[in-house]
């Protein structure tokens, strides 16, 4: 469905969209702001396997020397909002740390939601920034490079113009709520009869290192609306305009009738045979979440399917549902403090798997 259409749904789910996409609106100057310690994205157009261009927010570090820039490690990152809202500028706070602490590209993927999409697009538009990343032949490899390589040598700290490369053997995904299920999606191969035909990882399977999935309380199973979900105990029940908004708009872009398959449900997957060997995933888990539930039965099937050794959870008490993501002047301390914890353990968890 093309962003024309659109204006053919129900004018109920077109001013639900309209509403919810009120902080896409917010221009990015607003980071210097909002993750003053930078550094700053940019943004650029990769190509995609069609006519569409996909925006990437590019987090560049600020100090990299001459030696490190011809092996950049990168990390894909990819937003939440149950693909129907959320932005980039939600992710700077924590795409810039990781750029800074790993010296590491960061992308941030602006990928395709509903109404205007639906399922897979966004699925597509990840994969194709992998390719970008990884296949020399793909659309936008060569584009990345040029971009990145340009804010490189912007850098007045070099005296001479640097080699600049991305290391295709460093590589992460990071997600958050739905993108999460992006990024695990990403570590999968799904076989017949879980979909019609093979759907292999974009990731070869003779990946060299250990490839780090961080995965903030993804959506893994979405065969229930939010509404439907169990809630913790200490969760209140969400009321009014926005569970009724969120039931309405999400299957916009996944309909009811797909949600059972597993590249709609990663969570479903088979993780024996099916997830990347090289994979190592970090799941943080905040208790106030209706999607805890769905994690915990996941845990328990890596385990049971033989990758137990290869997950670690992290629980977060009395943290709620994309408190990572929010603005800091809506944190608690103690959220803030949590935050930060977050993150810090998904630098030191990235680092030991591309190092270990």
């Amino acid at each position: 469905m093309s962003l024309s259409n659109l204006f053919t749904l129900p004018f109920d789910v077109q001013w639900r969209k309209a509403l919810v996409s009120l902080p896409r609106a917010v221009p990015d100057v607003a980071l210097r702001f909002t993750s003053p310690e930078g550094p700053q994205p940019f943004v650029i157009n990769l190509p995609s396997r069609g006519s569409y261009s996909i925006p990437v927010y590019v987090f560049i570090p600020i100090q990299i020397d001459q030696v490190k820039a011809r092996n950049i490690p990168v990390i894909i990152d990819f937003h939440g909002g149950g693909f129907v809202l959320g932005s980039c500028l939600e992710q700077a706070p924590f795409c810039a740390k990781l750029a800074r602490d790993l010296d590491a590209v960061v992308l941030t993927v602006d990928y395709r939601m509903g109404p205007a999409n639906r399922h897979p697009a966004a699925l597509h538009d990840a994969e194709d920034v992998v390719d970008a990343v990884l296949k020399p032949d793909a659309k936008g490899y060569k584009e990345l490079r040029k971009a990145v390589a340009n804010r490189v040598c912007q850098n007045k700290q070099h005296r001479s113009k640097p080699e600049v490369d991305l290391d295709k053997t460093r590589v992460a995904i990071s997600g958050f709520s739905s993108g999460g299920n992006i990024a695990l999606n990403l570590a999968l191969s799904i076989s017949p009869p879980q979909e019609d035909k093979e759907w292999p990882s974009r990731i070869p399977q003779d990946f060299p290192r250990r490839l780090p999935l961080l995965l903030f309380y993804p959506s893994l199973d979405c065969r229930q609306l939010p509404s439907e979900r169990t809630r913790p105990p200490k969760l209140p029940v969400s009321k009014g305009l926005w569970a009724q908004t969120s039931d309405r708009l999400m299957p916009t872009y996944l309909p009811r009738d797909q949600s059972h398959q597993h590249r709609a449900s990663p969570g479903l997957a088979d993780v024996r045979n099916g997830l990347h060997p090289q994979a190592k995933m970090l799941l943080v888990l905040p208790e106030l979440d209706s999607l805890a539930e769905q994690s915990e039965v996941w845990v328990k099937k890596v385990i049971a399917e033989g990758r137990g050794d290869d997950l670690v959870v992290e629980n977060f008490e009395n943290m709620k549902h994309g408190w990572t993501q929010m603005p800091p002047s809506w944190l608690s301390a103690e959220e803030k403090k949590t935050r930060l914890e977050a993150f810090e353990k998904a630098v030191a968890f990235t680092s030991s798997a591309w190092n270990g």
